[in-house]
């Protein structure tokens, strides 16, 4: 008898533990809920797992909500071990959304290589209507600063890509050992995204960035990095993980433990802030912007305030060229005076010309006006407004846009006060985080600048810029940065890009195609570049390499080619020159150029740089 009640006792206590664990189990089922919601993007039912803070239906508290986009191969069933506790800990809501454009597409998002991007239905709009669904069904925080993104893989290119497009609508962007470049848009009009180039449009998020100690991407990610590095006031964190490119528990718990530090001290709205956007028509902070852009390329914005913006497009990131015949609309927020009179001033720094025309804003304070494709600086001011004091453009030696590798350059700015007061005795304050890049002077200052004036600076800075040459894809322009001040009480900022012409060896076997292979090229077939003709360059030395070239001549225009090489997950994108020459260049006139190639390797993804320089003569035999 005492032997049975001994077992029966242990059976109880088994009985009782599996009984605990399954009310465990059932715990952690009823914290996630697996929903799906009719898309009116996609035009069918689109699922998504959500999480829920554990007193959700007991309260009737509000709270900040975070998507995660999953990687390849991935879908919304976010099953990693620690999620319902990270999210019982912290009050969030966290939604997993499906980043499958139909069911049977294993690869996310429609991005990546060219053949990937099949779909007319981009994920930049479902995000917007995943969210209004969201914050319609559930009780959320719906202010930027309580709305986060986390991805990884596909998903952490995708966290960034849509925080730089809506930082209006989202505070804090995780990206988790995310791909570094992917074309993104429609099947016949899809755009090159390079992370690395991208940052100056994060600001007023909270980043942070994943990489792994190896793995495939590593090496491309760390050039995203040294991207975000040149970024002066970034709010960015950046960790590397021991391991491959696997999404982690603790890493995601990090990601998660960021982004909870971020709602409680959210970034602040930039006074001051750039936009760039592959779509024709956006809205950004207020700001609605169309075009008639139909091909790949960027509107670019930059520098936005109050007192004016720059704008105008780029065939690609960071220094294309513009694109013409493309028209932007702009309608302002309802920053000024209701039905009230104003100067437009629109300086086009393209040809070096100004227009300054009356415009009236409409009843809700907001002002309409319209510009082309070429470089932009717009002013909007009444008489007496404040100044607005921007950067315009540049020259070194009063020649080119190169810094002499080694040697003094001058450094001539020109700038402009888009404001509607004139600013006396203006310091302008030059710096640069580059290592090896020297400013002798740091200081100038201006007399004077007149309401809408453009003027040179008086004097140049003298920089010496002995930076070595970079080895990767790391961005190789040197970032400059600027102060303006006039007292106490006005200061600006702005900041500019200048490259160095490398003093390394010279390329001494240059093959140009002008059409003999049929494939680049395109002219007379006799390998010399003449006008009219459309040449591809080539360092001959054993292999034959195509060219990335960099040159600032009037005479010549470009397009890229790109490729994969090797095509391993369709990350790391080479780009050549197409270098089309004006037909109204004469001929013996010669060009000096800049150039590099570069060579990958294959198991951990790696671009090897090679620089060299060359010059030819156009129409005559290249030497």
């Amino acid at each position: 008898m005492k032997n049975r009640i001994i077992v029966y006792a242990k059976l109880t206590r088994i009985f009782v533990l599996i009984l605990f664990l399954q009310l465990l189990v059932l715990a952690k089922i009823l914290a996630q809920e697996d929903k799906s919601h009719f898309s009116k993007v996609f035009g069918r039912e689109k699922p998504f797992r959500v999480f829920l803070p554990k007193d959700y239906h007991t309260t009737v508290k509000a709270y900040p909500v975070i998507y995660y986009f999953h990687g390849n191969k991935g879908t919304h069933e976010l099953k990693l071990p620690g999620v319902v506790e990270l999210v019982e800990a912290n009050d969030v809501i966290l939604v997993a959304w499906n980043g499958r454009s139909v069911d049977s597409d294993i690869r996310p998002y429609n991005i990546g290589n060219h053949s990937n991007v099949n779909y007319q239905v981009q994920f930049k709009d479902y995000f917007l209507e995943l969210v209004d669904h969201v914050d319609g069904h559930y009780r959320t925080l719906t202010d930027r600063s309580n709305r986060a993104v986390i991805g990884h893989s596909m998903g952490g290119i995708m966290s960034f890509f849509l925080a730089a497009k809506y930082p209006d609508r989202i505070g804090t962007a995780v990206n988790s050992k995310g791909s570094p470049e992917f074309f993104i848009g429609y099947p016949d009009n899809h755009t090159l995204y390079s992370v690395r180039y991208f940052f100056k449009y994060l600001h007023g998020v909270n980043t942070r960035f994943h990489n792994s100690s190896n793995g495939e991407l590593v090496y491309l990610n760390n050039e995203v990095h040294q991207g975000a590095l040149r970024e002066k006031g970034l709010n960015y964190e950046y960790q590397v993980y021991e391991g491959g490119h696997t999404l982690t528990a603790k890493g995601f718990e990090d990601a998660f433990n960021f982004v909870i530090k971020s709602f409680k001290d959210p970034a602040p709205v930039p006074r001051r802030w750039h936009h760039t956007d592959i779509y024709p028509e956006f809205d950004i902070w207020g700001y609605k912007v169309k075009s008639n852009l139909n091909e790949p390329g960027f509107i670019d914005m930059r520098g936005v305030t109050k007192s004016g913006l720059g704008i105008g497009t780029k065939k690609w990131q960071p220094n294309g060229r513009p694109i013409p015949e493309v028209n932007i609309q702009i309608i302002t927020p309802g920053l000024y005076e209701p039905e009230t009179e104003y100067t437009l001033l629109d300086y086009n720094i393209s040809k070096g010309a100004k227009v300054i025309s009356k415009v009236k804003s409409d009843p809700s304070g907001s002002i309409k006006f319209e510009t082309n494709h070429e470089n932009h600086q717009i002013g909007i001011y009444k008489k007496n407004d404040p100044a607005d004091i921007v950067f315009m453009t540049y020259k070194v030696n009063d020649k080119d846009i190169f810094l002499d590798q080694g040697k003094e350059s001058n450094l001539k700015l020109q700038l402009l006060n888009r404001g509607g007061s004139s600013i006396k005795n203006l310091v302008v304050q030059l710096s640069t985080g580059q290592s090896g890049v020297v400013i002798a002077n740091p200081e100038v200052v201006i007399k004077e600048i007149k309401s809408g004036e453009a003027i040179w600076l008086p004097e140049p800075f003298r920089v010496i810029a002995s930076n070595d040459p970079v080895e990767d894809g790391t961005p190789f322009r040197i970032r400059f940065n600027l102060v303006f001040s006039a007292g106490k009480k006005q200061a600006w900022q702005d900041e500019f890009d200048a490259p160095v012409f490398y003093d390394v060896l010279e390329f001494g076997n240059i093959g140009i195609d002008d059409g003999d292979t049929e494939i680049f090229g395109s002219g007379n077939g006799n390998n010399i570049a003449e006008p009219g003709e459309t040449v591809m360059f080539y360092e001959i030395t054993g292999m034959s390499k195509r060219l990335r070239v960099y040159y600032d001549d009037p005479y010549l225009d470009e397009r890229l080619y790109d490729e994969i090489q090797p095509d391993k997950w369709g990350d790391g994108y080479t780009l050549s020159s197409l270098i089309k020459v004006s037909q109204d260049c004469p001929i013996g006139h010669e060009i000096r150029l800049l150039a590099s190639y570069e060579v990958k390797e294959w198991k951990a993804i790696k671009r090897n740089v090679t620089w060299g320089t060359f010059s030819i003569t156009v129409g005559e035999v290249n030497k």
